[in-house]
């Protein structure tokens, strides 16, 4: 086997992926009612959110939570970003939450509600509550 074949092959194992979703920290699973803020999301527009659109069932969650892993530092409490969860319609705003901090939005009715973070406009989400 010539060493250009090996190094290509201990290269290519270096990038599997663990199967862990690369926008979470480690450690953490997001749950199936979570949001997460990716890194860099200031600039990514509706790719901010992960997943985006995210869909709940009122059977199952009432609330969304959002999770701010727009962590550039590495550690929580390093060099984030800082963001906000704000409801198109105002029915709620998070205030600012610094990275690794979290927001609950609660929803009553089924129906499709915008979400936007007012600090960086251009992020924004939607969530779809189905009965």
């Amino acid at each position: 086997m010539s060493r250009v074949y090996l190094l290509a092959i201990v290269l290519l194992a270096g990038c599997s992926s663990s199967g862990s979703d690369i926008n979470q920290p480690s450690g953490r699973k997001l749950p199936g009612n979570g949001v997460s803020i990716v890194v860099g999301a200031q600039t990514m527009g509706t790719a901010a959110f992960s997943p985006n659109p995210v869909t709940i069932s009122l059977a199952s969650f009432s609330t969304v939570v959002w999770f701010n892993d727009d962590d550039a530092g590495g550690v929580y409490g390093g060099s984030g970003t800082a963001h906000n969860i704000t409801a198109d319609d105002g029915s709620f705003a998070s205030g600012t939450l610094p990275p690794g901090s979290s927001f609950e939005g609660t929803y009553s009715a089924p129906g499709t509600y915008g979400y936007h973070c007012s600090i960086h406009p251009t992020m924004k989400g939607t969530v779809t509550v189905t009965p």
